[in-house]
C-alpha cells in the first residue's frame, strides 16, 4: 500500500476537526515546498550570474582600453545638426 493510502486510511477515522487539521498541516507542507523551490532556483540563478561574470572578468576584454580616455572621448560634445 503506498504511503499516501495509508494517510488517508488513518485520516478517514479522525473527526471532522482533526481532518481539517491535517488538510491544513499538508497546505503547510506544500507552501514550505514552494518555498524551498524559490529559494533553490534564486540561488541556482545567483550562481549561474556570478559563473558568467567570473567569465567576463576572465576575458579581461577591456585591458587595452584606458577608462579615462574612453571616458573623455564619450562626453566630448557633439555637432546635432542645428543651426547657429
Amino acid at each position: 500500500m503506498r504511503l499516501d493510502e495509508i494517510i488517508q486510511q488513518h485520516a478517514k477515522t479522525l473527526s471532522p476537526a482533526h481532518q481539517a487539521e491535517v488538510f491544513d498541516f499538508v497546505l503547510f507542507l506544500e507552501q514550505k515546498q514552494t518555498q524551498h523551490t524559490m529559494i533553490n532556483n534564486q540561488q541556482q540563478r545567483k550562481d549561474r550570474l556570478k559563473n558568467a561574470l567570473d567569465k567576463a572578468v576572465a576575458l579581461d576584454i577591456f585591458a587595452n582600453i584606458d577608462g579615462v580616455v574612453w571616458q573623455n572621448e564619450q562626453r566630448q560634445d557633439r555637432n546635432i545638426g542645428y543651426d547657429e
